[in-house]
């Protein structure tokens, strides 16, 4: 068996595999042709499946230790500001282009190779591949009910490898992420004034990128907090809607509209919402919550990416991100943010499942390093932006760490991903193994 890997890509992206809990999730037929490939290359593979979501898995081999190759296939919606159809893999040199082409599939398709190069050296380890659809949400059926699988089928790795990043580069920490909702009601006006829609835009420097963890405070511009500084600017000025393109929790919205009305006792009698008003005046305050946290060289981020009205309940998702797992912490910094501000109906701040925080001189990536600098490969060891699945290992007892290809734009348009890096990095995997496997022999 040799893979095509333009081809086995193409059909991975051609999936529909976008991740929009609760009204959209994956199938399984993408996790079924994932199985397929990885029983061709010798695997013995299951679908495992949570609460309606999917993981694809496959194991061979027994020997010195066990490791796990971590991926997804779910990937976020599309969004706007492509140049073609996101679903259809379009190629460009080295390049290809589509939705998941880098986050995560083409890691899929690295894995895939790996499983191959395995076929023809039977390295004395257990090599397990798991594929899960709901990495985009959190992983908690996906990564999360993985772990406690392996736990009680004796299958806790030793070693977990996430394929989930970019820039070939060793990611060995990553924030936690801490789901925080705030709630409140609704509260209807009259007010006289002159009636205007405004519009602001998200503008990230050098990528096109919206996935929030990504954002620079200082270098980059969030649609809902310049919203939330021209009504800093315009003190009198009241709101009576919002909308915007508002996707996903971990997704900046690219372009966000207020109606508002600028008191005029010249102007018609318009109906605006006092609590709206409050609230998006105090998104600043509420990005710059002060709690305590460990250093990131990424920073803190409290990212306010989806706003929506049921019930007479105006809700506000903030995508918080802090190398902490103190979330009552954080709810009480955020508390003390609005205090005297906004009136809340309420206030939630999750625990996540915690930060990743491996020491770059471990074993696995001292083995990684070493077939990087075989192969030739340039790398450095970082802190990744994002959160990915490592967090459901990190702590418990496993060494790890996250790697992806060389790719951008992830959860933004035009995501690409370079196809030889895929291939490459599936050789780096396997160098890796050899080392470890020679490493653990030798002991």
């Amino acid at each position: 068996m040799t893979t095509n890997l333009f081809d086995v890509l193409a059909k991975l992206v051609a999936f529909d595999t976008r991740n929009d809990d609760p009204s959209q999730k994956p199938g399984k037929e993408c996790p079924e042709y994932i199985n397929r490939l990885l029983t061709d290359a010798g695997c013995h593979t299951e679908l495992l499946e949570s609460e309606g979501y999917y993981t694809a898995f496959g194991r061979r081999g027994s020997g010195a230790f066990k490791i796990l190759f971590l991926a997804h296939f779910d990937v976020v919606p599309f969004g706007s500001g492509w140049n073609s159809d996101p679903l259809s893999l379009k190629i460009d040199g080295d390049v290809a282009y589509g939705r998941g082409a880098c986050d995560d599939k083409g890691n899929v398709v690295s894995l895939i190779l790996l499983a191959e190069h395995l076929m023809q050296s039977d390295l004395p380890c257990t090599v397990m591949f798991a594929m899960t659809g709901d990495e985009e949400i959190g992983g908690r059926n996906g990564a999360g009910m993985l772990r406690d699988w392996l736990v009680k089928h004796g299958l806790f790795p030793d070693y977990v490898v996430v394929a989930d990043g970019i820039h070939q580069q060793i990611i060995h920490r990553r924030r936690n992420i801490l789901p925080t909702y705030v709630k409140v009601d609704a509260n209807k006006a009259k007010v006289r004034g002159k009636p205007e829609t405004v519009r602001f835009t998200t503008e990230t420097y050098g990528s096109n990128t919206r996935h929030s963890a990504y954002l620079r405070p200082g270098v980059d511009r969030h649609a809902m907090l310049t919203a939330s500084k021209y009504l800093d600017m315009h003190p009198e000025t009241v709101v009576s809607d919002v909308r915007g393109a508002f996707l996903k929790s971990n997704v900046v919205p690219d372009w966000v509209e207020l109606d508002v009305v600028h008191p005029d006792s010249s102007g018609v009698e318009s109906t605006y919402d006092i609590a709206l008003t409050k609230l998006l005046r105090v998104l600043l305050a509420i990005s710059q919550a002060a709690f305590p946290t460990r250093h990131s060289d990424k920073g803190k981020i409290i990212s306010p990416n989806l706003l929506s009205k049921e019930s007479d309940i105006w809700t506000l998702y903030c995508d918080v991100r802090a190398m902490t797992n103190n979330n009552d912490e954080v709810e009480q910094s955020i508390r003390e943010a609005v205090k005297g501000k906004l009136e809340l109906s309420s206030l939630k701040v999750l625990g996540g499942a915690g930060y990743v925080d491996v020491a770059p001189d471990s074993r696995l990536i001292r083995a990684m390093e070493w077939a990087l600098n075989k192969k030739g490969v340039f790398y450095s060891i970082i802190e990744g932006f994002g959160g990915s699945d490592s967090r459901y290992f990190a702590g418990q007892g496993a060494d790890l760490f996250d790697f992806g290809p060389e790719g951008d734009n992830l959860h933004g348009a035009n995501e690409w991903v370079s196809l030889p890096s895929l291939r490459e990095n599936a050789e780096v995997f396997h160098t890796m193994i050899e080392v470890l496997t020679r490493e653990k022999n030798s002991e």
